[in-house]
């Protein structure tokens, strides 16, 4: 499995969680309140899409496509100091898990990379399912945490002119700073209300004598901030 992506997304991930909890008082990691706030509704989404990737691993269908599962759980140490780690997940047997630590352990000092745990489906808080290429699908913490840290996301669209009709699909939102994919973050509202207003300009542009080729695509974007909501155009 290509790891740059996977680590990366890890790297963000422990900077931005927690020692004891989502406390906004904790600033080891300087996790901000704000992020706290945001964070929080992707890792609802990934808790609520997880049991079809559980029947998806099961059913072996990642293995058949060459694809590796991986899950973010906490650690806890005896003293009760918390880590959010990425396990690649091995085995399945109802709702417990079995897996292997894939990144760096920084403040659990009783785990280490490459230790064997188990673990049961109520701590899954992030997945990821990972080609040997580093593509990715899923990841929505990850990508919300990347988002947010950028600020602004570009969302990209196919335009095709077609019997006089302008045609807008939406293909994939990226990151301005990492220059990331962030593909699942950005809601529907959000990619309808960009589509509106890419309508709307190019039937403007085009009343005002804008030519198109017919059915030959081509390729437009919008603005969305994360932390603010604001779009463009």
């Amino acid at each position: 499995m290509h790891k740059f992506k996977l680590f990366q997304t890890v790297f963000f991930f422990v900077l931005a969680l927690y020692v004891g909890g989502f406390a906004a008082e904790d600033k080891l990691f300087g996790m901000s309140p704000e992020m706290s706030k945001v964070i929080v509704p992707y890792i609802e989404k990934a808790k609520a899409t997880f049991p079809e990737v559980k029947k998806k691993y099961i059913a072996g269908d990642y293995v058949r496509e060459n694809r590796e599962l991986n899950v973010q759980i906490d650690l806890a140490s005896k003293d009760g100091t918390k880590e959010v780690a990425f396990v690649r997940v091995v085995q399945c047997q109802g709702n417990r898990f079995q897996g292997v630590l894939a990144n760096k352990i920084e403040v659990v000092k009783e785990y280490k990379t490459g230790d064997t745990i188990s673990f049961t489906q109520d701590r899954v808080m992030n997945w990821v399912v990972v080609d040997s290429l580093g593509n990715e699908e899923g990841n929505f913490v990850g990508k919300a945490i990347e988002a947010f840290d950028s600020g602004i996301v570009g969302v990209f669209f196919e335009v095709v002119f077609k019997k006089g009709k302008i045609e807008i699909k939406y293909q994939d939102a990226k990151s301005a700073k990492y220059q990331n994919s962030i593909d699942g973050i950005v809601s529907q509202n959000i990619i309808a209300e960009l589509v509106k207003r890419l309508k709307t300009s190019f039937e403007k542009k085009r009343l005002e004598g804008q030519k198109f080729e017919e059915g030959k695509p081509f390729y437009t974007y919008g603005i969305f901030d994360f932390r603010t909501g604001e779009i463009k155009p």
